[in-house]
């Protein structure tokens, strides 16, 4: 069964979690990752699921692309009064590349955007089975896949669980960001450190933190605890603190945990507070503890597992298996004080009193530096035209303004401004600034008082009747008596009132001189016994390069046996064993402004496209690669060509040179 497009509505008060307001300060221990609600793998944007298997359930903040065969189980949450717990949460859609992603332990899925699913609950039988999710348009059996070892219903799939993954991503960021502040407190064996042993001392019913860059981390080949394991008491932070500039982060060397890492690894955590590109896992040792990095993308491509909650920005998983070792430890994030109280009409520090401490000039119980009449007694502020003076004290009396207008109602119009002119008219509304006119006169309504308007406009050569007399251009020379001036005459000295120009060149039909010679192209257009005299011929044999089979080879007889467009004389050059096939067509024909060029090659090149007009003049060159098979290159003549032209195309590769006479439209 397909179903249509259904968007999530992520809002927050769902059963999942109620996310902490890390901005009011903190007066309890937090669990860093409490807002990812048991989900093992947590991201607020996309992810890809390339190969092996999660022992622990997903929510995805973005796309879910599927690129490989892959499993899934081991979901904790119920949602919508569903009897079997969800496994994985898209808020986006399903790309579906490759493979195939099995949902197990009679798991479910829930799906924000169904816009790229199809949704079978029956086979192609159409008996009831295990329900399948494939590309839209798919059928039962089609992969790539999404394939539950359950039934699920449709409407169950596009249910909204209510993740609010953005409130929970700004808690994160909040915290991992604490924790990058927080010092070194722990101490380690120095002797051990310098052959990448890091033997540490951990301080009991305390957070302990260690800051150490990705070199320092990827220098480590083990981490040792000398008198005690990490514990919910006194778990381990590690601070990568590297920003990276935006470039990716390598973690080739991850260190071994000595000991039993499985029973501690849910009180690790390492947390990259200013990596905000790619932290890419590729090798060392298998991971114990969180992966906490709210602002960046975890590529996960080493063959070991990792076992923990990874709460990251985009997640792909590549390599290795992931297993659900929640963190389970509380983090102190120390109370800053009550909060000072600042003067701006907010009780800041929660007492119940509004900017006590504040001077209060005219004792109305609103403080000067937001009282909208500091020395006027108005508790209620009221302010009804929002100018930010309050009634009781702002003064009525309008501001006269330069308009025209008796705005403050003393009967002078507009007193106190420029009149340049004395006629009781402010500059700013005069119609003549510098000519007095108190009458201000306009018949013709254009602004310009009729005082100081110049009335007639002068007549220029320029083939328009400037002052509206019905006539163009009089008293300017028209030396052949055509009734055209001869400053925009196309034919001075010849009689040509219609003033034909059909090549659209400044020089009208009547006086232009019709050379015949004129285009490149074999043939002796103007009768004088010359072939494309004036264009360029390289190899001087009498053959324009327009038409020259062998552009830089005498060869006058221009012979060609093959017909292949490369003379015989040049052609050898290219010749040998295994000497490729090489043929070019040209498409469409004529063609308007975009020429397809298709050509065959046998073997790997660089090719040379150049295009030449009749007349010999390169328009384009352009420098290709070309491979073995068959290939199309567009090249766009849109700005170079003009109306219907003749053009000569040449391809150059190691295996010779084609020719090709195309038309443009």
């Amino acid at each position: 069964m397909e179903l249509k497009k259904l968007l999530f509505s992520l809002v927050v008060g769902c059963s999942c979690f109620s996310v902490t307001n890390y901005i009011e300060a903190q007066t309890n221990p937090i669990n860093p990752t409490e807002a990812a609600t048991n989900f093992n793998i947590f991201t607020s944007g996309d992810a890809i699921a390339i190969r092996t298997e999660t022992e622990g359930s997903w929510a995805v903040g973005g796309d879910f692309t599927l690129d490989g065969t892959i499993n899934i189980f081991g979901g904790v949450n119920y949602y919508n009064q569903d009897t079997q717990p969800t496994a994985l949460v898209v808020a986006g859609k399903i790309n579906y590349n490759s493979g195939q992603l099995q949902i197990l332990q009679n798991n479910y899925v829930k799906i924000g955007d169904l816009s790229t699913s199809s949704i079978f609950e029956v086979d192609q039988n159409n008996v009831a089975t295990n329900t399948r999710i494939t590309a839209l348009g798919g059928n039962f059996d089609s992969t790539p896949r999404i394939a539950l070892a359950t039934q699920q219903t449709s409407n169950s799939i596009a249910e909204n669980p209510q993740v609010d993954f953005s409130s929970a991503f700004i808690e994160f960021i909040s915290i991992s960001d604490y924790l990058g502040t927080l010092p070194t407190n722990t101490t380690w064996t120095a002797s051990e450190y310098n052959y990448g042993k890091l033997w540490i001392d951990l301080i009991p019913n305390e957070t302990n933190i260690i800051n150490l860059t990705v070199a320092e981390f990827n220098a480590l080949s083990e981490i040792k605890f000398n008198n005690q394991v990490p514990s919910t008491d006194a778990p381990f932070i590690i601070n990568i603190t590297d920003s990276a500039n935006g470039n990716e982060v390598i973690i080739d060397s991850w260190p071994n945990i000595v000991g039993s890492p499985l029973s501690y690894a849910p009180y690790i955590l390492i947390n990259f507070p200013d990596i905000t590109s790619t932290i890419t896992y590729t090798g060392g040792a298998q991971i114990y503890g969180t992966i906490y990095a709210p602002e960046a993308r975890f590529n996960n491509r080493s063959n070991f597992n990792i076992d923990g909650q990874i709460i990251v920005e985009m997640f792909e998983q590549n390599s290795g298996e992931v297993h659900p070792y929640i963190f389970d430890s509380t983090i102190d994030i120390p109370d800053d004080s009550t909060p000072e109280e600042i003067c701006d009409g907010i009780d800041n520090n929660g007492d119940g009193v509004v900017d006590e401490g504040f001077a209060d000039t005219d004792g109305d119980g609103v403080a000067d530096c937001v009282d909208n009449c500091v020395d006027t007694y108005n508790p209620d502020q009221i302010d009804e035209d929002n100018n930010g003076i309050g009634d009781t004290c702002e003064v009525q009396e309008p501001e006269e303004i330069c308009d025209g207008i008796d705005n403050n109602g003393d009967g002078v119009v507009d007193e106190g401004f420029a009149d340049t002119d004395g006629d009781g008219v402010a500059d700013c509304v005069d119609n003549c600034v510098d000519t007095y006119n108190p009458d201000q006169i306009d018949e013709d309504n254009n602004g310009i008082g009729d005082t100081c308007e110049v009335q007639e406009p002068e007549e220029i050569c320029d083939g328009i009747d400037n002052n509206g007399d019905g006539v163009v251009d009089e008293g300017f020379a028209d030396t052949d008596g055509d009734g055209v001036a001869d400053c925009v005459d196309n034919c001075v000295d010849t009689y040509n009132p219609d003033q034909l120009d059909v090549d659209g060149n400044g020089i009208g039909d009547a006086c232009e001189v019709q050379e015949l010679e004129w285009f490149c192209d074999g043939l002796d257009n103007d009768g004088d016994g010359l072939i494309d005299e004036g264009y360029t011929d390289t190899d001087g044999d009498g053959v324009a390069d327009c038409i020259d089979n062998c552009l830089e080879t005498f060869n006058p007889d221009q012979l060609d046996e093959n017909n292949n467009y490369i003379g015989d004389v040049c052609e050898g050059a290219f010749e040998g064993a295994g000497r490729a096939a090489h043929s070019l067509e040209v498409y469409p024909l004529p063609f308007k402004g975009i020429l397809n060029l298709k050509y065959t090659s046998n073997i790997d090149a660089n090719a040379t496209i150049e295009i030449f007009n009749i007349q010999g003049n390169l328009l384009k060159r352009i420098e290709n690669s070309i491979n073995k098979s068959a290939n199309i290159i567009k090249v766009d003549l849109t700005d170079a060509v003009i109306g219907n032209q003749v053009l000569f195309v040449r391809l150059t590769t190691t295996e010779g040179v084609i020719y090709k006479k195309v038309i443009s439209n």
